[in-house]
């Protein structure tokens, strides 16, 4: 019995060293792989950067330092208040850069900054000529906000397209007759910015269906008001008060066309109308000659 628990122990201690070999075997395997993939990925590393290289200098040789690709002609056009200079300035242009190096995308993004842009296309002559094309946004109405604790504005007039995009005038700019929208507070006129205030995108909604419904001869369209959180006011030519809703304007429109004619046929002028209730439209009359 001693014997055999001597032998049984001898016996485990061998198979412990040969699992240990084979542990030590196995793991200077691994190591040797692992440095020859290392070796490995460090020349193709240096391979790679030497085409790298090599592929860069062939490029500035052929494209970024050719002198036959230096800008010479720079072609813009424009139309409205954005100059050739300012495009320049703005993007960043002169002759003699090199034309393969610009980023085009970067110009178009940089001149979309100014607030009367709406469009650029900006197109590559090879070997040396760029063309930008700037289409500008057509003001529709002219935006007066007012100060709430009544001193006087910086900025007291902005241009405002049929979007709802705001725009300053230029420094010394003789203002275009457009229509003007008051009662909006200082704090909502923002250049370059589109508005999302219901009141100001329903008025030059309002400019736009008066205008195509044939009511120009009616009402007066030079001014538009904003008489509170909703509503909108317009004045006819006999000095009468038309008040709106923000929503349904195409249907109050058309109501206001059935009272204009209805005053029309007996003589009649509008004093005030209120389209903002759904039904029973108040309205009170005069007579023309009154």
């Amino acid at each position: 019995m001693v014997t055999r628990r001597f032998n049984t122990a001898g016996r485990r201690r061998r198979n412990v060293l040969h699992v240990e070999v084979q542990q030590r075997r196995q793991s200077k395997k691994l190591y040797f792989r692992l440095a020859t993939a290392t070796l490995a990925l460090a020349a193709l590393a240096g391979v790679w950067l030497g085409l790298s290289y090599a592929g860069r200098a062939v490029m500035d040789a052929a494209f970024y330092q050719n002198r036959d690709f230096e800008l010479k002609t720079i072609d813009t056009r424009l139309q409205g208040a954005v100059t050739r200079a300012e495009v320049l300035r703005v993007a960043n242009l002169r002759v003699g850069q090199n034309i393969m190096a610009l980023d085009l995308a970067e110009i178009r993004q940089s001149l979309r900054e100014i607030s009367y842009v709406d469009t650029v296309r900006v197109e590559r002559a090879l070997p040396s000529r760029l063309t930008i094309t700037v289409e500008e946004r057509r003001p529709v109405a002219r935006l007066e906000p007012f100060s709430p604790d009544g001193r006087e504005l910086a900025r007291p007039t902005y241009y405002i397209d049929a979007e709802g995009y705001m725009m300053r005038p230029k420094p010394g700019e003789e203002l275009k007759p457009l229509p003007v929208i008051k009662g909006v507070g200082a704090e909502l006129a923002q250049d370059g910015q589109r508005t999302d205030r219901a009141e100001i995108l329903s008025a030059l909604r309002l400019l736009q269906l008066a205008d195509d419904a044939a009511l120009k001869g009616d009402l007066d369209l030079t001014q538009i008001g904003v008489d509170s959180k909703g509503y909108l006011v317009l004045n006819t030519r006999e000095q009468g008060r038309i008040r709106f809703r923000v929503d349904f304007l195409a249907e109050q429109v058309r109501r206001l066309r059935t009272i204009l004619d209805y005053a029309r046929g007996r003589g009649l002028v509008i004093r005030t109308v209120d389209l903002a209730p759904e039904r029973n439209v108040p309205v009170t009359f005069a007579n023309l000659n009154s």
